[in-house]
């Protein structure tokens, strides 16, 4: 046989398997063009529901969650028309023997994935039993700020120098979480010392008038002055007030706090860094009992002007404000102790 005849023979098989092809491709074009309408239908309505969810959820206050469950809908959707449509144009195709044909392929993807599913549960988790929410004030670890935003794979917390801190999911939903912003108010704490030849109705009294001037010292509950610690020279005691639980109301009215009470500690005579120059009150004879001594309890001597307000710049992180969703608590019923 020559060359040609080998050549026209080759032809010819090859042009008969591209006939088959356009005879085949004619024969599926009606199932094509149906499976194309159906994923068409099965991709519009996927926008739509994503959409509506995301509006439904936004219009709640639960953004994030909305988004999550919005973007699974919109995948699950996709997929569910994607195996509709291969069904209507292979109609010999059947999807559970699809997916039994990945067999250990589809094991390795598993593990692939592994670390993405338990970060996506973890957040669906989060978002549905909302311990904390976009907006709140949280400690986690080593990492304070303010939660920025959560998503499948991790939580995005602002903290106060401006910064991003990206967490995943699955650690934040392990670990043991402090949300400062859980309630409207939060105590503070402050520890000072003062001599032994002090008198402590004195100085606590002098604290106490020093802190109900300060509009940054919640009214009730009331401030406290506690007696706290017995040291070798001095006497420690622990002064207690409710403020806003947001980190910048705790930075002012903690800087006002020790800037009146070092004012009026002076304007009194009173150094609490050095004990031992402490105003010494005398206890005459006959006068041991605790109602004698409070009548000898001195009057305030001075109470200086308040200190000056300061103000956090509204651009400042530590200024932002949870959304108005937030949690709230009498906070009579917060625990004392």
């Amino acid at each position: 046989m020559d060359k040609a005849t080998r050549f026209a023979d080759g032809w010819q098989v090859a042009w008969s398997r591209i006939n088959g092809w356009v005879d085949g491709f004619f024969s599926l074009l009606p199932n094509l063009i149906v499976g194309l309408l159906v994923l068409s239908i099965f991709l519009l309505l996927a926008f739509v529901a994503r959409g509506a969810l995301a509006r439904s959820f936004r219009n709640r206050g639960r953004e994030d969650l909305g988004e999550m469950l919005s973007s699974f809908s919109f995948w699950i959707s996709l997929l569910l028309g994607t195996l509709v449509a291969l069904t209507i144009i292979l109609p010999t195709l059947n999807p559970g023997d699809l997916v039994a044909s990945l067999g250990i392929g589809s094991v390795a993807i598993g593990f692939a994935f592994k670390d993405i599913l338990q970060n996506w549960l973890a957040g669906l988790l989060i978002l549905l039993r909302q311990p904390f929410r976009r907006g709140d004030q949280i400690h986690v670890g080593q990492i304070e700020g303010t939660v920025h935003r959560i998503n499948q794979r991790a939580t995005m917390i602002r903290t106060y120098d401006n910064r991003i801190v990206v967490v995943p999911n699955a650690d934040i939903y392990t670990s043991s979480i402090t949300v400062m912003t859980a309630y409207a108010k939060r105590r503070i704490a402050l520890d000072i010392t003062v001599g032994y030849d002090h008198d402590v109705d004195f100085v606590s009294k002098l604290v106490l008038d020093t802190l109900a001037r300060l509009e940054e010292v919640e009214k009730s509950p009331a401030p406290q002055v506690i007696c706290w610690e017995l040291g070798a020279t001095s006497l420690g005691l622990k002064v207690r007030w409710w403020t806003r639980s947001q980190r910048s109301a705790e930075v002012a009215g903690r800087s006002r706090v020790v800037q009146a009470l070092k004012e009026a500690f002076q304007a009194n005579g009173i150094d609490p860094t050095d004990p031992q120059i402490v105003l010494t009150q005398q206890i005459g004879p006959g006068e041991q009992n605790r109602e004698d001594r409070r009548e000898r309890v001195p009057a305030i001597a001075a109470m200086p002007e308040e200190p000056p307000s300061l103000e956090i710049p509204t651009e400042d992180p530590e200024a932002e404000q949870p959304k108005e969703t937030i949690r709230d608590m009498p906070i009579e019923s917060a625990p004392d102790g």
